[in-house]
Parts: C-alpha cells; structure tokens; sequence
C-alpha cells in the first residue's frame, strides 16, 4: 500500500545564523491511508509545526512532502482539498452568522457544488449532535459547541485526510468520549479517512492509534504501533505518588536520583500532587522516601502502578537522552485495509 502522506528531510529553521530557532529537523516519515497516526511529544516539539507545514499553512524550511500524491508547494490547491485541519484555538468563524451560514460559506470556499451544499452542512452538523444549533449565532455557542463546529468545517468537502491538533481540549469528559468515538467508529471505521492526532491527553489515548510518531526538540525520536514501543521500554518499577509539601523541591530531589528515570505529572492542586516515578532500580524507592523527608512534605498515598500506556511510552522516548537511532518504521506491515 502507498503512503498517502510522505515526508523527506522535512525541517523548519525561524531566525537567521546568529539566532537560529530549529522548530523541526530533518522529519521522515510515511503515513497510509486509512490509519490513526498519533503525532506526541512535549510542548514545543514541533508537533504543530509539522502539521501546518503538511497542510500548506507554512512553508518548510528544507526538505519535502507530498500529501495523497500532490507536492506541498507545487500543488498547494491540491493538498488543501484533500484536507480537513481542526486546530484547538480556532477563531475563524463570523459571530453574527448562524452555525449552518458559517458551514455553507466554508462550503462555497472549498468550491463545492451549491446544489449539494444543503445536505452537506445538515449531514455535519447531525454528526457532531449540533443539529439544534444550526440557526443560532456561532458567537452564541459554547466553547464545547464551537469546537464541534469547528470539526463539521473540516469536513464540509469530505476530505480523506483529517488533521486533528487537539480537537478536544476545552470539551468535558462526556463530548470528549463522543468525539474520540465518531472519530474511532465512524470517521477512520467506517468511512475509512487517515487520520492525524495531536494531543496532550494521553491518558485516555491508548486503543486509539495504529502507530504513533514521538517529536522532542523538533526531533523524530522513534516511529512505530505502541505495542512496538511498548517493547522497548527499559524493566523498570512504576509507582503513582501522592506527595504534599514543597513539590518543587521534591521533584528537584527526585531528579538527582540516578535510578529514578523519570517523574511524570499526573495531577496537581495548590499543595499536593499526584506522580508516577519510574524506577530502574527498585532499591530507589527508599531513596525517593527519603527526598520528601528531606524537603519536609509527606507521602499521603502510594501503589505500584506498572503498566505500559502511551503516556509512559511518550514519556520515555521523549528523554534528550534517548537514542535518536528509532525504530523504523514498516507501515505496511500494519495497516488495517
């Protein structure tokens, strides 16, 4: 099976010689048509960059790509066709307008048929559960209601390449699971669209993705299906720690720790929060006791908490340290179609 996305050397440099900013850096990689490809990595690894660059918003700085057969600069038309972009901060809908008079402009922009046009933005807007919104201001909806207006415009022209750059942030637990869902079930299942997902709420991400690309520094660390990266992963003990005192310090403490490998934030409030250390060595526990004794906090609850989720796995490979040398990538050997 061909790829339908494929990038070569891509690289994005801000800035002239003396004050060069490498936003990306020699990106390679395959995407195939009809997967979910997670895109992850910590703020500012480039992931959005890359996204942009892919749908023709920015240009590369080096290097090259070509979207379901069309170059990105040559065929830029092409490539935005064949998209749909959703972006967490979207702010290009006209308030006064209604949300179907909205969809029926972006409709007219993407030079679909009038005649069809209708249908389209009804059939959109019943997919994303806002049919009752249809004739009210978009400038009335909730910021919940405006990002799933903002998923019906990326796919008024039906295109077979979604790219989703955290299509569910600001949206509560419930549309959250809806979206994710249609995008599962019904968008990638059932209609068979390649999709691009970025985001940063990994914990209700594993089952999701059929492979999964992890960027830190502009940099591809490592390429494959979390089973792959999963495997990879060094023998080490998992513990989620409830800590309370000075956390800064604590976690400051914990990081001078040889065998403590990383410490991942999973919740935080005004004096506690909640951490899963990974340790190399399971003689460290005693050692990261011993820190929060040190810095005068308190350990209200520990457990052993081993796993192997995509969250440890981003976690992992996003290290500086980690060898730059990734898994290559075989695409074919997963695709689902």
């Amino acid at each position: 099976m061909e790829p339908i996305i494929t990038t070569q050397g891509l690289s994005k440099i801000y800035g002239g010689e003396s004050n060069a900013v490498h936003a990306l850096t020699d990106i390679s990689l395959q995407i195939l048509p009809g997967e979910i490809f997670g895109l992850f990595g910590p703020n500012g690894a480039g992931k959005s960059t890359l996204v942009r660059i892919l749908t023709t918003l920015l240009a590369p700085t080096h290097g090259s790509a070509v979207v379901r057969g069309y170059d990105i600069i040559r065929d830029e038309l092409q490539v935005r066709a064949s998209c749909g972009l959703v972006t967490s901060n979207e702010r290009s809908f006209y308030g006064r307008l209604s949300a179907a008079q909205n969809l029926s402009f972006f409709a007219s922009m993407q030079n679909m048929n009038r005649n069809e046009i209708p249908d389209r933005v009804a059939y959109v807007l019943e997919l994303f559960d806002i049919s009752g919104k249809a004739r009210a201001p978009a400038q009335s909806l909730s910021t919940g209601q405006r990002q799933r207006l903002n998923m019906a415009r990326a796919l008024i022209h039906d295109p077979p390449i979604l790219f989703l750059d955290e299509p569910t942030k600001s949206m509560d637990v419930q549309t959250s699971d809806f979206v994710k869902g249609l995008i599962k079930e019904e968008l990638n299942g059932r209609q068979g669209k390649t999709v691009i997902y970025i985001s940063h709420e990994l914990y209700e991400m594993d089952n999701f993705c059929d492979r999964v690309a992890i960027l830190s520094d502009g940099q591809l660390r490592v390429v494959g299906t979390p089973a792959e990266l999963a495997a990879r992963l060094p023998q080490r003990s998992l513990y989620r720690v409830v800590v309370q005192g000075d956390i800064t310090s604590i976690i400051q403490e914990w990081h001078r720790i040889e065998s403590v490998e990383s410490a991942t934030l999973v919740s935080e409030g005004p004096a506690m929060a909640a951490y899963d250390l990974a340790l190399l060595d399971e003689a460290a526990w005693l050692s990261v006791m011993e820190a929060v004794d040190k810095n005068g906090g308190r350990v209200e609850t520990y457990r052993r908490v081993d796993d192997q989720s995509l969250r440890q796995i981003v976690a992992h490979f996003s290290n500086d340290s980690t060898d730059l040398s990734a898994l290559e990538a075989r695409p074919e050997q997963h695709s689902k179609r």
